[in-house]
């Protein structure tokens, strides 16, 4: 009877272990999409102190004829989980033309 009982739970313990290393050999799976960017276009003509960083002059459908020299942005990548605001929101003409500074409207 003793021998059974042991032989039991060893066998209970080797099922066990069993299922745990079997259980941590999988990796956590998750959402692994790729991060979607959104790409603003700068859809003014509006080229006074702040009119930059106003995200009402910005709009996702717009033409990306964008020059290395100029006055105005072109366009702003802003990666998912981040809003137009938060990236250009408060910043100065000049700070938002040197985000991207490859990239301006003539």
């Amino acid at each position: 009877m003793k021998r059974n009982t042991i032989l039991n739970v060893s066998v209970a313990v080797a099922v066990f272990f069993t299922a745990a290393i079997g259980a941590m050999s999988f990796k956590k799976s998750g959402n692994k999409a790729a991060k979607v960017a959104t790409i603003y276009y700068y859809n003014s003509t509006d080229t006074s102190p702040g009119a930059f960083s106003n995200v009402a002059n910005w709009s996702t459908s717009g033409v990306a004829d964008c020059l290395e020299s100029g006055t105005r942005p072109c366009r702003m990548v802003v990666q998912e989980g981040q809003t137009l605001e938060d990236q250009i929101g408060g910043l100065s003409n000049a700070a938002v033309l040197n985000i991207h500074p490859d990239e301006r409207k003539p």
